[in-house]
């Protein structure tokens, strides 16, 4: 976890979870818990609301600056920078959420999608290509944070 990260309240970090600097996880209404292996990067905010827990799957990369909100993210799955899920929303495995993308209140995104824009909607289908790209960017912020471990 970068120094200057801040994780407050009930949050579950389970091995190999990395917070990266500015980073906000705010547990104060309900919990939070990130799955293995998975990173939220700088300037993230992860929060609830009561009734509203978030639940971020195995190998998330949760970009820069987004935002989670009382959401539901599935494994393997990429948030872009800036994006933000709303309450309820529950977001499938294998999927990319564009950079700036709003995913509004209870939408449910199926596994393997492709979503963007302002609310966000389904564009396409993930590639095998587009698979692994998300599973190696996971893979590298796992070895970023050891890396930092050792300064």
């Amino acid at each position: 976890m970068a120094p200057n990260a801040t994780v407050l309240g009930d949050v579950i970090l389970e091995d190999n979870v990395s917070i990266w600097f500015g980073a906000v996880l705010r547990a104060d209404n309900d919990n939070i818990t990130i799955g293995r292996g998975s990173n939220i990067q700088d300037n993230a905010v992860i929060h609830v609301d009561p009734g509203k827990p978030v639940r971020i799957g195995e190998e998330v990369i949760v970009g820069h600056a987004a935002i989670v909100h009382g959401a539901t993210v599935g494994n393997n799955t990429l948030i872009g920078m800036r994006a933000t899920l709303l309450n309820g929303s529950k977001i499938g495995n294998w999927c990319i959420v564009g950079a700036h993308a709003l995913v509004t209140e209870n939408m449910e995104i199926p596994d393997y999608s492709i979503v963007m824009g302002s609310p966000a909607k389904v564009v396409k289908t993930l590639s095998e290509d587009q698979k692994e790209k998300v599973k190696l960017n996971a893979e590298v912020y796992i070895e970023l944070a050891k890396k930092y471990l050792d300064l």
